[in-house]
């Protein structure tokens, strides 16, 4: 590159390592972040506190019963992505999955189908939650809550957006209460009311390795 030109740096976060290359490849940068914001007037947040055998139950009833259109649901890791986006399949949800483990190709064909409104469930890790484009999502699930508080606001902040109304829906249990306590730390202008657990249907389900084959609660 020319010495005389100009340098644009983008990055997501700005963590240290991130500022320490541009001290070193810029000269006198300026910093220009994004304030991290959720409308509540247009998001509306919810949580289910339930048992860890029921999550996937609840899921289902709630994609089945409610009025969702386009909906992004956040797990923590790539197995229970998998299991989640298989079962949902299975008990006649149009779903797919986008993690890590992903080509890019493949990322960009599931985003494609789910523009297209082939998908109506879209199953992610956290990979989906920033540096994507994805618009009409009406709810967000987390079936997991993040480790990352700052990572519930990336997901959330996939519904309500340009002015349209959305809903994030948590389902809790045992294993969520720490995330969820710090999230609400962290966090503490966030209302989000807790919903009753309505009367659950037995759903078909699957585990990822096809050994099982059953019904869950």
């Amino acid at each position: 590159c020319p010495k005389n030109r100009q340098t644009l740096f983008f990055s997501a976060t700005f963590e240290d390592r991130i500022r320490n290359l541009s001290k070193r490849y810029m000269n006198n940068p300026i910093k220009i972040s994004a304030i991290k914001h959720v409308d509540s007037t247009k998001l509306e947040q919810t949580y289910y506190d339930n048992l860890s055998n029921k999550k996937l139950s609840l899921l289902i009833h709630l994609l089945k019963g409610e009025n969702v259109g386009q909906s992004m649901i956040f797990c923590n890791t790539r197995r229970t992505t998998d299991f989640v986006v298989k079962n949902l399949k299975y008990n006649g949800i149009k779903s797919s999955s986008i993690h890590g483990g992903l080509t890019q190709n493949k990322r960009t064909g599931v985003l494609q189908s789910f523009e297209d409104k082939k998908i109506l469930a879209l199953v992610c890790t956290d990979v989906a939650a920033r540096g994507l484009h994805i618009d009409n999502v009406s709810h967000v699930y987390n079936y997991e809550i993040p480790n990352d508080t700052k990572d519930y606001v990336h997901r959330i902040g996939r519904t309500a957006r340009a002015g349209e109304e959305g809903k994030a829906i948590n389902l809790l249990c045992n294993t969520d209460y720490d995330n969820f306590s710090r999230m609400t730390r962290d966090y503490p202008d966030f209302e989000i009311k807790r919903e009753q657990t309505p009367t659950l249907s037995y759903v078909k389900a699957v585990k990822v390795d096809n050994e099982f084959q059953g019904k869950r609660s």
